[in-house]
């Protein structure tokens, strides 16, 4: 017994940005972008159209804090018309930022009880959103959920309602051309692992699997050769294609065990999320050995590999990529992992998680964690 849901109309192609003026035609709505040069432009372009946004917020950090949402709400406030849409031009933490508003808009006490007072969120008929991601990972607008940190309180909450998918996903790999090398690695990997989370899963089916493994093998046959061709549309096309497949694949089932494990080590020891939810991958792979067969025999068609050599094979691909693989590398003590460990197994992305701890922990000793 299984169902499947994504309601996002998604656009894809190359210069597809265009798009975005006949989405908005007769429409209010504002901006929520990145800070950053480069990105203005595509704001530039829609202010001087005949259909100029109401506002431009750009103050949008990676791992959007509580606090930033709170000031962008008091900007919010101050817009006297009715917005019909948010669109977002940036990476996943523009489009979660965007979701924050849409839920709560100015209503600070909503996102206060929700953030600080754990209260299910009160979502009351949210601002529709546009979503443009400008890298290929996090598929934020392919999901109804948001990250919001709160770095105060060292804590990370997710923000989830059905009604806050994106109504459109254009995206266009041409806008994605100019982004750095460590970005580019960071974010691809943070697809695969929505890819591989979503496998060894107690939300997974059919469809979502589908969409996993066409993404992970897509990451992992061009991202090593796109981290040496940053340009290359091709590519980068093709990574943007997995972002999507992940994206419709973790929408239905979430996250699992890695994505548990790397919230405290972004959090603490500054690690990208990209890489902190990516470095246990291999581990992870070896201990689905024997756990379930449906999720083994997944697996395995990424790999075209039992899961002992395929666990090897993505190590080599990781490897490739210069990412951490020890605790010497990403810098965390054992004593402080091990608590981490038990802590990731107990919360709820842990508990998705359709392996188990003792197999984990065998298989980061084999794989050489220490």
């Amino acid at each position: 017994m299984w169902s499947y849901y994504n309601p996002v109309e998604i656009i894809f192609g190359e210069n597809k940005f265009k798009e975005v003026h006949s989405a908005l035609k007769n429409k209010s709505y504002i901006i929520i972008t990145h800070p950053e040069e480069i990105f203005k432009k595509y704001s530039d372009e829609l202010s001087s159209s005949s259909n100029p946004p109401l506002s431009i917020m750009t103050d949008v950090q990676p791992n959007p804090d509580y606090k930033d949402i709170l000031e962008l709400q008091n900007k919010f406030a101050s817009i006297n018309k009715t917005v019909d849409y948010i669109l977002a031009i940036g990476g996943g933490s523009v489009t979660d930022t965007a979701k924050a508003i849409a839920a709560f808009r100015d209503k600070q006490e909503y996102l206060t009880d929700f953030v600080r007072n754990k209260k299910n969120p009160k979502v009351e008929n949210p601002i529709k959103i546009i979503a443009v991601p400008t890298t290929s990972g996090t598929s934020s607008e392919l999901t109804c959920w948001a990250t919001i940190w709160d770095k105060e309180k060292n804590n990370k909450l997710s923000l989830a309602h059905k009604t806050l998918y994106a109504e459109k996903a254009i995206i266009d790999p041409s806008i994605m051309i100019d982004k750095p090398l460590g970005l580019t690695i960071s974010t691809g990997l943070d697809a695969l692992s929505h890819s591989m989370e979503s496998i060894w899963n107690v939300n997974a089916n059919p469809v979502s699997a589908s969409h996993a493994i066409q993404a992970s093998k897509l990451v992992l046959e061009n991202l090593p050769l796109l981290a040496k061709d940053l340009k290359n549309i091709e590519l980068r096309a093709n990574i943007a294609r997995a972002c999507v497949h992940a994206g419709l694949a973790f929408s239905n089932t979430k996250t699992a065990i890695a994505h548990n494990l790397s919230y405290p080590i972004t959090l603490n020891y500054g690690i990208q999320h990209g890489i902190a939810c990516s470095f246990t991958l291999p581990i992870v792979t070896r201990s689905m050995i024997g756990i379930d067969k449906i999720a083994e025999e997944r697996l395995q068609l990424i790999f075209n590999d039992n899961l002992e050599n395929s666990s090897l094979k993505l190590s080599e691909f990781m490897r490739s990529l210069e990412v951490p693989l020890n605790l010497n590398e990403i810098k965390v003590p054992v004593q402080e992992w091990n608590n981490i460990v038990d802590d990731a197994f107990l919360g709820e992305r842990g508990k998705n998680f359709i392996g188990n701890k003792d197999a984990f922990i065998s298989s980061a000793k084999l794989m050489g964690l220490f």
